[in-house]
C-alpha cells in the first residue's frame, strides 16, 4: 500500500469518527445532563437544612455525586447518566435514609421525611444530640437539647443565644427591644419578672431557641423581633418526674426547689410541675445630679449612695392537659398559678449635697419600707382540628389572665446640716393596687399546598385594668396627689400571609391589620389617652440561593409597640423622698419601620446589614427639676430613635470536641426626645458602639457526659434613653456532668468571673447632668442538682402557654 492509499484510508477513519463525534456525542452530553432533586424534613413537617445527599451508584454502591440541602430543606444534583441510584441522607440526630431510584430523564423525588435518631430499649427513648445552630430563612435556631445547655436554666440559655442581647433584664435583639414567646406563644412579662420566670423554667425541657428576625404576619403586630422558646415534644407512652434544686451563691445565698411529673397514654398528656423560689437578693447603687441654677451653670451636686435587700418566695403551678380526641382532634388545657406574697424591698440612701467648691453643704437619710404582693392566674384552651393529609390544620384558642398586684412603701427620711445636727424630718406612705383582667380569642387556618402555604386567622382580646394610688402620712411630696385610674382595651386584628418556594428563590409576605379602641380615666387628670386607630402591618421577607456557598436574602417589617400597662397607671416608686419612678397615662403606640439585608457565606458566615426608625417609641427617660430639686422617670414617648448596623455571626465546630460561635454587631444608634427640663424643648443624642460574644463549648469525655463552656462579652457606647455607657465586660465558665446513666445531671456554673459587668450610665446634655451605676449580684457561683425518675428518657407536652397579652403586664 502506498503513501497516497495510507492517506486516504487515514482520511476515511478520519472522517468516520467525526461523523461519531458528531452523532453520538452530543447524546452522551444529553445523557449526562440528567438531574436530580427534591426536599427534606423532619417528621413535623419543618425543612432540614445542611443535610448531607451522597449519591452512589446502585450496582457495585461507588460514589458518584454529592451535596447538602439549602436553608430551605432543598437539593439539586446535576450531570446524571441513565442509571439506578441510591440516595443516602444523614443528619445529626436522625436516622439516616436511602432512596432507590431509576435516572432515564430529570426525576423530582419529592418531599423526603428523616426520623429522630432513636432506639427503643425497654421503653426507653435515645436521643442523639443535634448541631447547635441553623441558619434559616427568617430566623436563627439555636439548638440546645441533649447539649450541655440543658443543666441551665431558661435564662442562662437566652443569655448564650447567638444575636440575643441581655442588658439590664431587657432582652435585644439587632440593639432594639424583642418579644419573648414560648412555643408562639407571647410571654407578657418584662424585665425583673421575665427574669424570674426563665429562671425557674427548666433548661432540660428546652428543644431549641429560634431568634426571628422577621416574624411573619400570624404573630401579633407588636413583635417586631421575636425570641421563641421550643420545648420538647412528647415521642413515647409512660411515666416520668423528676425533683431539683438550684444553689447559687453571691453577696446572699439562693435556693430553687422544684419537681415536674409527667404522664403520657394514647389518648392522655399530662403535666404538672411546681417550683419554689425564696430569694434574698443585693443592690448597691451610686448616683449623682448636678443641679443648675437659672444661667444653666452649676451651683450644687447630690450625690446618692443606695443600698437594697430584696426578700421574696414565689410559688410557681404549671399544668397542662392534652387530650386526642381522635385522628384528627385534639383538646388542650392549661393552667399557670404564680402567687408571690410578702416580698419585701428594705430600702436606704444617704445623699450628700456639696457647693460647687466641693464642701459638704448638708445631707439626709432616707430609710424606705416596700411590701408587695403579687398572683397572676392564666387559663387557657386550645382546640386543633387537621383538615386533611396534606398538613392543613384549624387552631382555636381561648384564655383568661387575672392580675393582681398590692404593694405600701413607707418613706422616713431625717436631715441634717453639714455639722450633723439633725434639722427636719418627714415621713409619709403611697400605697398602689392594680388589678388586671384579659381575655383573648384567636382563629388561625394553616393551609399547605404543591403551589405553597397560606395561613390566615382572626383574633379578639379585651384588657380592662384599674388602679389606685393613695398618699397618706405626715408630708406627702406637694406633686403627689391620689389617683384612681381605669384603663380599657379592645384589638381586633385579621392577618394573612403565604409562603412560597419557586427554583432558587423563596418568599414570605404577609399583611395584618389591627383595629384598636383604647379609653383610659384618671381621677385627677380627667379622661386622658382616649383613642381609637386602625393600622396595618406588611411584612417581606425575599430570598435567592445563588449556590451551596452563597445566599442573599432581604426583609422589611413594620410593628407596633404598646405602652405596658405599669407604665400607664400612676404607680409611683421612691428611691428618697426627692428621687421617683413613675407611670405615664399619656403614653401612646410607637410605630417601628425595619429594613434588612442579609448574606450568607459557606452557611457559616452571616453578614447582616439593616435600618431601623422607630416613631414615637417608648422610652424610660431621667428628669432633673432644677428649680425644686426633684428627680422623676418615667416612659415617655420620645420623638424617634433610628439605627444602622452591621452584624457579623460565624459558628462551626473546630474540632470535634470544640464548638465556637461569635457574633458582632457595629452599630449608630440616635434618639431624639423632649427636653421637659430644658430651654431647647427637642434634644438629639447619637452614639457608635460596639457588641462582642464569643462562646466555646469543649467536650471533656469521650461518652460525652463531660462538657465545659467558656463565654466572653464585651460591649461599649451603648444608649439607653438619654443614658450612654462605655466598655462593659464580662466572662461566664460552667461544667456538667451526667451521671448513672443520665439519671443525675449536675452542672456548677460561674458568671461575671472579675465582676466587670457593672459600669457607670450618664445623661449629660443642656442642664441636665447625671449618672448612676447600679450594681446587683452579676458575680455569681452556682450549682445544681437534677435527679430523673421514671420513664426518664420520655419527652413530655411540658411548654409555655401564656397568651400573648400577658406580656404587657409589670
Amino acid at each position: 500500500m502506498d503513501k497516497i492509499e495510507c492517506m486516504d484510508k487515514l482520511r476515511d477513519i478520519s472522517s468516520v469518527r467525526l461523523l461519531l463525534y458528531i452523532f453520538v456525542f452530543p447524546l452522551g452530553i444529553s445523557a449526562q445532563q440528567h438531574a436530580v432533586k427534591g426536599m427534606v424534613k423532619d417528621e413535623e413537617g419543618k425543612v432540614l437544612s445542611y443535610v448531607n445527599m451522597v449519591l452512589l451508584q446502585k450496582s457495585d454502591s461507588s460514589v458518584v455525586s454529592g451535596t447538602s440541602t439549602d436553608d430551605t430543606g432543598r437539593f439539586f444534583i446535576k450531570g446524571l447518566k441513565e442509571n439506578s441510584y441510591i440516595l443516602k441522607a444523614s443528619f445529626i440526630g436522625f436516622q439516616s435514609l436511602e432512596v432507590f431510584f431509576q435516572v432515564n430523564g430529570d426525576k423530582d423525588l419529592g418531599t423526603l421525611i428523616m426520623q429522630p435518631a432513636t432506639e427503643e430499649l425497654r421503653g426507653v427513648t435515645l436521643t442523639s444530640d443535634r448541631p447547635l445552630i441553623e441558619r434559616k430563612s427568617d430566623r436563627l435556631v439555636f439548638n440546645v437539647e441533649n447539649t450541655s445547655f440543658s443543666a441551665q436554666s431558661s435564662f442562662d440559655i437566652l443569655r448564650n443565644t447567638p444575636g440575643i442581647l441581655l442588658l439590664n433584664d431587657q432582652v435585644l435583639v439587632r440593639n432594639s427591644p424583642a418579644v419573648v414567646y414560648i412555643n408562639d406563644k407571647r410571654v407578657y412579662l418584662s424585665g425583673e419578672e421575665l427574669k424570674s420566670l426563665l429562671e425557674n423554667y427548666s433548661g432540660s425541657n428546652v428543644r431549641s431557641v429560634e431568634v426571628i428576625t422577621t416574624p411573619p404576619a400570624r404573630y401579633d403586630a407588636e413583635s417586631g423581633a421575636i425570641v421563641n422558646i421550643v420545648t420538647s415534644k412528647s415521642i413515647s407512652i409512660g411515666y416520668k418526674g423528676n425533683v431539683n434544686t438550684r444553689w447559687t451563691e453571691a453577696i446572699f445565698p439562693k435556693y430553687n426547689i422544684g419537681t415536674d411529673h409527667y404522664f403520657k397514654n394514647d389518648f392522655l398528656d399530662l403535666f404538672i410541675g411546681y417550683s419554689y423560689n425564696p430569694r434574698k437578693e443585693y443592690k448597691h447603687d451610686n448616683s449623682y445630679f448636678n443641679f443648675f441654677d437659672s444661667a444653666e451653670n452649676p451651683d450644687q451636686r447630690w450625690e446618692t449612695d443606695f443600698e437594697r435587700i430584696t426578700r421574696s418566695y414565689a410559688h410557681n403551678v404549671h399544668a397542662i392537659t392534652d387530650l386526642t380526641l381522635n385522628d384528627k382532634s385534639s383538646l388542650s388545657l392549661s393552667a399557670n398559678i404564680m402567687y408571690s406574697p410578702d416580698k419585701t424591698y428594705d430600702n436606704s440612701s444617704v445623699t450628700n449635697i456639696f457647693n460647687v467648691g466641693g464642701d459638704l453643704e448638708s445631707y439626709f437619710l432616707t430609710d424606705g419600707d416596700l411590701e408587695n404582693d403579687r398572683s397572676n392566674l392564666d387559663f387557657s384552651l386550645d382546640y386543633s382540628y387537621k383538615m386533611n393529609e396534606k398538613g392543613a390544620r384549624m387552631n382555636v384558642a381561648s384564655s383568661y389572665i387575672y392580675y393582681d398586684d398590692r404593694q405600701q412603701q413607707l418613706l422616713y427620711t431625717d436631715y441634717f446640716g453639714a455639722d450633723g445636727d439633725i434639722t427636719s424630718d418627714n415621713y409619709f406612705d403611697f400605697l398602689a393596687k392594680q388589678r388586671n383582667n384579659i381575655f383573648t380569642q384567636q382563629l388561625d387556618l394553616y393551609l399547605p399546598s404543591d403551589w405553597g402555604t397560606l395561613e390566615t386567622g382572626l383574633k379578639y382580646s379585651s384588657i380592662n385594668s384599674n388602679s389606685s394610688a393613695v398618699f397618706g402620712g405626715d408630708t406627702p411630696p406637694e406633686d403627689a396627689e391620689s389617683d384612681r385610674f381605669k384603663y380599657g382595651e379592645n384589638i381586633f386584628a385579621a392577618y394573612v400571609g403565604l409562603d412560597k418556594e419557586w427554583g432558587k428563590w423563596s418568599a414570605s409576605i404577609g399583611l395584618r391589620g389591627e383595629y384598636t379602641d383604647v379609653e383610659a380615666n384618671s381621677i385627677v387628670l380627667g379622661e386622658v389617652n382616649t383613642q381609637a386607630y386602625t393600622e396595618l402591618f406588611p411584612t417581606v421577607s425575599i430570598k435567592r440561593n445563588f449556590n451551596e456557598n452563597h445566599q442573599l436574602g432581604v426583609s422589611y417589617k413594620r410593628s407596633i409597640d404598646r405602652p405596658r400597662y405599669g407604665s400607664l397607671n400612676p404607680y409611683r416608686y421612691y428611691l428618697n423622698e426627692r428621687q421617683y419612678e413613675e407611670g405615664n397615662p399619656g403614653l401612646t403606640r410607637a410605630i417601628d419601620n425595619k429594613i434588612a439585608i442579609d448574606y450568607t457565606y459557606k452557611k457559616k458566615y452571616i453578614f447582616s446589614l439593616y435600618y431601623q426608625h422607630t416613631n414615637n417609641e417608648i422610652n424610660l427617660l431621667t428628669f432633673q427639676d432644677n428649680e425644686n430639686r426633684v428627680i422623676r422617670a418615667g416612659q415617655y414617648n420620645i420623638d424617634e430613635g433610628l439605627q444602622y448596623s452591621l452584624d457579623f455571626t460565624y459558628y462551626a465546630y473546630v474540632k470535634k470536641w470544640w464548638y465556637i460561635y461569635t457574633y458582632m454587631s457595629a452599630f449608630y444608634l440616635e434618639r431624639t426626645f423632649p427636653a421637659l427640663q430644658s430651654d431647647i424643648p427637642v434634644q438629639k443624642l447619637n452614639t457608635m458602639g460596639y457588641y462582642g460574644r464569643v462562646y466555646n463549648q469543649f467536650t471533656l469525655s469521650k461518652d460525652r457526659t463531660f462538657m465545659a463552656d467558656l463565654s466572653l462579652f464585651y460591649i461599649s457606647d451603648y444608649m439607653q434613653g438619654s443614658f450612654i455607657f462605655q466598655n462593659r465586660f464580662s466572662t461566664e465558665v460552667g461544667l456538667t456532668k451526667k451521671l448513672w446513666n443520665n439519671r443525675v445531671l449536675a452542672s456548677l456554673n460561674v458568671a461575671d468571673i472579675f465582676n466587670t459587668q457593672n459600669i457607670w450610665l450618664r445623661s449629660r446634655y443642656q442642664n441636665q447632668d447625671n449618672g448612676y451605676i447600679a450594681r446587683p449580684e452579676t458575680r455569681t457561683v452556682s450549682l445544681s442538682l437534677k435527679y430523673n425518675f421514671g420513664n426518664y428518657r420520655l419527652k413530655d407536652n411540658e411548654r409555655d402557654t401564656t397568651p400573648d397579652e400577658q406580656g404587657r403586664l409589670e
